[in-house]
């Protein structure tokens, strides 16, 4: 295995209860060979003082902050334009990678790149299920749903290119950015290993299913310019999915 340097973007937001555990995750890698950039998005809470004393830690952590709260578009995104590393990966404030992540992740890449993703296990309240991503997912497979989880997703940025997320965006941005990525004609191939942790959080975002049915459509009909019909089919298409997907998530 080569010694390519990881960057790690984390965006973060009032996270003073979960980061210390996400860190611990980070700090026990078996892989040395990455930076950590983690931007706080202008937490209210006691989260960047927090983050100062976890930076201060390792000299492989950089903390930036933005300059207003701009949601985490914008802050993965300024993480991205000061990463040094040719693979890119990224973690959410409450998530948890296993100790062997980013040495699974890196061989993986290695033989399989420029667009991988693993499995991973889902926390709920009360449940905790196993997600496994298909073998390989292209263009159009992502539209009918999206397997690529921001968690567990790590690409070639030396292949890539500078990619970025959209800002200002009512819906999920995570899915435009991987779908932009596949548009290009690259393909993602899946991982089978259960490499880390999403914790399910109560009334999160992405929880709440029917509030993105609009926001989906405008993930189709908007930002990849496929006709309203074609786009409601696809709405309909990703909400079978996700309910296959999160079958037994509780």
């Amino acid at each position: 295995m080569k010694n390519e340097l990881v960057s790690i973007i984390t965006a973060a937001y009032n996270c003073a209860e979960t980061i210390f555990s996400t860190s611990k995750s980070v700090l026990s890698q078996t892989y040395p060979f990455w930076e950590w950039i983690i931007i706080d998005d202008c937490s209210t809470d006691s989260s960047f003082n927090v983050l100062s004393s976890i930076a201060a830690s390792d000299k492989r952590i950089v903390l930036l902050k933005t300059p207003r709260n701009g949601g985490p578009a914008m802050a993965r995104n300024m993480g991205l334009r000061c990463s040094k590393g040719r693979y890119i990966t990224f973690l959410d404030s409450d998530d948890l990678l296993d100790a062997d992540y980013l040495e699974n992740q890196v061989a993986f890449i290695e033989n399989n790149g420029p667009i991988v993703s693993s499995g991973y296990r889902r926390q709920g309240l009360s449940t905790c299920t196993s997600f496994s991503p298909p073998s390989v997912v292209d263009y159009k497979k992502d539209l009918r749903g999206n397997p690529l989880s921001c968690l567990t997703t790590m690409y070639d940025k030396s292949i890539i290119g500078e990619v970025y997320f959209p800002e200002g965006f009512d819906g999920p941005e995570d899915y435009v950015f991987w779908l932009g990525i596949l548009k290009k004609g690259y393909v993602a191939k899946g991982n089978p290993k259960e490499l880390a942790t999403y914790n399910i959080r109560k009334g999160s975002k992405s929880s709440n299913k029917r509030a993105l049915v609009l926001r989906m459509f405008r993930v189709y009909h908007q930002t990849q310019r496929i006709n309203w019909v074609r786009s409601w089919l696809l709405v309909i298409n990703w909400a079978f999915y996700g309910m296959k997907k999160y079958k037994g998530v509780k």
